[in-house]
């Protein structure tokens, strides 16, 4: 039987764990014309979580598009792709699809073709002038609420990873959305990023154009409540017992973190499967221990790029926790140094992601890396 636990990948339907109150919450704060900046560490299911608000809100009649800033590099490609999303919210024709664009960018001549998979694709013509990207820019972004007013229904537009954009040349196209959007009244729209300090700046700093514009929520961990029924389901197709007790150990071993649980829960299906009727704790650390040999390349990797001491903040994490680091026994005991130079280490790994900060605990993001630092450091 196919493994039922997924990683790695988006999930959507019955393999997505049901966040009921986030979507919920996401979907009666846009539905009603909230904007909304949602921060998530990596690994929280936060791409899945958009695509399931997203089906859940067009079948209530609202027009939805959804743009991975991720994977543009400019910003007349991130334009462009904002123009076809949007577009193919409301149409799916080909044909139909050149007709709406002509109605609404028949400044920048838009052409429309399909992809390998039959999808409709929309280009424009950018020209190479500073007045014609100026009229993209201007076409483009007035384009969510022309087409919501046209259509006669509230659009959702969601932005994942919107923070990348601050890698783009100069500041003028933030700017530019903000004059825009904030004239919008018939459009929602929902920033989401994983550089969680990236797009909370952008929406709490004063001197960003992005300042008060939405509500800003935190992606949390599932509720163990919520995760513990998914999984012992899971485990049921496969006549896998697991007690109560055995399913809050999974989800303590892996952090609660979305990813690492259905890591975690994949290895223990390959191993167990069709070999036993229940799982044991005993299990839950050779299921572990397997996978830090599986991933042994992408830590070493990640080890090499951090600095020396950078290493020894990690090892000290990993053997006693993060709650005192900078206490003088701590720093003492782990030979870590001044106060200054952990507390430089830190910011560094936390910007990296590397190290998150929980309830006022140091704590390493990936539990299965910090398994791998503990072998190093025994």
């Amino acid at each position: 039987m196919e493994n039922p636990f997924k990683f790695g990948s988006v999930v959507s339907g019955e393999d997505f764990a049901d966040r009921r109150r986030e979507l919920a919450e996401l979907s009666r704060e846009l539905a009603g014309g909230q904007h909304i900046f949602l921060l998530s560490p990596r690994r929280y299911g936060k791409t899945s979580l958009i695509l399931t608000l997203l089906d859940r809100l067009r079948s209530r009649g609202r027009l939805v598009a959804y743009v991975d800033a991720f994977r543009t590099t400019t910003s007349a490609q991130l334009l462009e792709v904002i123009a076809q999303t949007v577009l193919r919210a409301a149409e799916s024709r080909p044909e139909r699809l050149l007709r709406l664009a002509g109605d609404l960018l028949g400044r920048l001549r838009p052409h429309v073709g399909t992809d390998s998979a039959g999808k409709p694709t929309l280009s424009l013509d950018l020209g190479a002038s500073p007045r014609s990207s100026l009229a993209l820019q201007e076409e483009v972004l007035a384009l969510p609420e022309r087409l919501a007013q046209k259509r006669k229904r509230r659009l959702v537009l969601a932005f994942d990873e919107f923070q990348e954009m601050k890698r783009f040349p100069g500041a003028s196209l933030e700017k530019a959305m903000r004059s825009h959007f904030q004239h919008h009244r018939h459009v929602s729209y929902l920033f989401a990023g994983s550089r969680q300090s990236v797009l909370q700046d952008m929406a709490t700093r004063e001197r960003s154009p992005f300042y008060k514009f939405g509500r800003v929520m935190s992606l949390g961990p599932i509720p163990q409540e919520e995760f513990a029924p998914f999984l012992e389901a899971r485990f049921k197709r496969g006549r896998l017992g697991v007690s109560a007790h055995v399913l809050a150990a999974i989800l303590s071993a892996a952090d609660d973190v979305p990813y690492n649980v259905q890591r975690l829960c994949h290895q223990l299906w390959d191993m167990l499967a069709g070999k036993t009727d229940r799982i044991t704790e005993k299990d839950i650390g050779r299921a572990i221990a397997i996978i830090v040999v599986q991933d042994a390349p992408y830590f070493s990797t990640a080890w090499d790029r951090l600095s020396l001491h950078q290493r020894q903040v990690l090892q000290a994490i990993a053997r006693a926790g993060g709650r005192n680091v900078f206490a003088s026994d701590f720093l003492t005991a782990h030979r870590l140094g001044s106060h200054s130079s952990v507390q430089t280490s830190l910011r560094q790994l936390l910007k990296e992601q590397i190290v998150l900060k929980v309830n006022g605990e140091y704590r390493i993001a990936d539990s299965f890396f910090r398994e791998w630092i503990g072998t190093r450091s025994a």
